[in-house]
């Protein structure tokens, strides 16, 4: 890690070499250690250093970003040139554009210690975990874990500056069974013990030796239960697809009928939480905005679509700290994604369930209707049938097509329990019971 002093030195270095422009620069300098495994054995230990630059300058309502992975000064004259070949052809801005304001902040350290230097033995130990829980049940094991120590900067020629470190850690299991069944699992953290490899290893062995498919059912709406990530998928599709405020104020986002409006029942909340201890909190985004707490759906109400930098600028409305990148500053999303739970437990959540089906993870989803947030796709890594509040038969997987917000209204209940998942996004989701989830179409396998 480079430090404070560092980046206040490149700052002011940056002043001197792009002056006549007015800049914005973000900086990620980030360490990751990965160890990965396939067929119950480690077979890679990486690591990777990358510092990563982009550079938003500003001239005559002119807007370019460069990019760059060096930060010597040899390195910024070079952009300045760049900078200056290119500017004359950028077509000025549809809007007044202004710089982000002033803002000051105390340096974050908000990393823990313990993960500025992990000895790979560490992630070893948390695979001979795995592999051990692989092993009972004649599995086969495969994924990676991994762990990231980052520093953040975000600097100005306005006087902005703001800087954190962050330490992360995530995995992704994978076991496979003789009969070719899998199933899946993720986890993400600070550091490595927030992943409880232990817990999700032994979860993640009991559904692949499970899933031996050879029932099936007819298409058709069920009842279903779906897993935690799932549920992350379908949350993340939402962000996606309903919570840009660019869209949303050109009249293309389905948050234009629906947002204000009771969408599920009063106990879903759905938040972007960076004060959630379960996540890494980002603190500001790629334009130095405070991040705060932000509901977006409350006690069932749509509340509030997300405004990145720019489209808050075009329409005149307040930033909500999810500006992604300085490449796009219409891109908004959640960064710190949190489903609270309900107040049944997931036991007692199947057990309202005489018939039904269980749904561990959905892929190959894509958006058909944008205007209802029709999401098509497949379930993948464990699709059982659920009898008299018990998960019984493996079944063979299936296609679907449904409707988010017709989704959301059919939702039944929610688990106190709530699971820290990576698939997408690191997010915090439950289990969730919804009726008439359609199934469309069987598949081959």
């Amino acid at each position: 890690m480079r430090g404070e002093q560092f980046y206040r030195g490149l700052m002011r270095i940056m002043n001197d070499v792009f002056a006549g422009y007015e800049f914005l620069a973000t900086v990620s300098d980030k360490t990751r250690d990965l160890t990965r495994f396939a067929n119950s054995e480690i077979h890679q230990n990486v690591s990777n250093e990358d510092s990563q630059l982009s550079l938003m300058l500003f001239k005559g309502n002119k807007l370019m970003v460069l990019k760059s992975n060096d930060l010597s000064s040899d390195a910024l004259k070079r952009l300045r040139k760049k900078a200056d070949e290119m500017m004359e052809h950028v077509p000025k801005l549809p809007y007044e554009f202004r710089m982000p304001p002033l803002r000051m902040a105390f340096p974050l350290e908000k990393a823990d210690p313990s993960m500025k230097n992990v000895h790979p033995s560490r992630r070893a130990e948390l695979f001979d975990l795995i592999r051990s829980k692989a092993d009972e049940r004649n599995l086969r094991a495969f994924g990676y874990i991994a762990n990231d120590f980052e520093e953040d900067v975000v600097m100005s020629t306005s006087g902005l500056f703001l800087y954190a470190t962050y330490s992360a850690s995530d995995c992704n299991i994978v076991m496979m069974n003789e009969d070719g069944g899998s199933s899946f699992i993720s986890g993400a953290g600070k550091n490595l013990d927030d992943l409880s490899v232990d817990q999700k290893a032994s979860k993640v062995a009991e559904l692949a030796s499970r899933n031996i498919p050879k029932a099936e059912i007819e298409p058709g709406e069920y009842t279903v239960i779906l897993g935690p990530e799932a549920v992350a998928t379908l949350f993340f599709y939402f962000s996606y697809g309903a919570l840009n405020g660019m869209a949303y104020e050109l009249g293309t986002s389905s948050a234009v009928k629906y947002l204000g409006q009771r969408i599920a029942p009063e106990f879903l909340s759905f938040k972007d939480d960076p004060k959630d201890e379960r996540l890494v909190g980002i603190e500001f985004d790629a334009v130095g905005s405070e991040r705060k707490t932000l509901p977006i759906i409350e006690n069932g109400e749509f509340k509030r679509v997300l405004y990145a930098y720019g489209t808050a600028l075009r329409f005149d409305k307040e930033p909500t700290g999810s500006t992604v990148s300085l490449e796009n500053l219409d891109m908004s999303f959640p960064l710190n994604p949190v489903v609270s739970g309900g107040d049944t437990p997931v036991e007692e959540l199947f057990k309202t369930v005489s018939k039904g089906i269980y749904i561990h993870r959905l892929h190959y989803v894509n958006i058909v209707d944008p205007s209802e947030m029709v999401l098509t796709g497949m379930t993948r890594d464990g699709l059982f049938l659920i009898e008299n509040g018990e998960m019984t038969r493996a079944l063979r997987n299936m296609r679907f097509n449904v409707s988010l917000y017709d989704l959301f209204s059919k939702l039944k209940g929610l688990s106190t329990e709530e699971e820290v998942v990576s698939s997408s996004v690191p997010a915090v989701v439950p289990y969730a019971l919804f009726e008439g989830f359609r199934f469309t179409s069987k598949t081959d396998h």
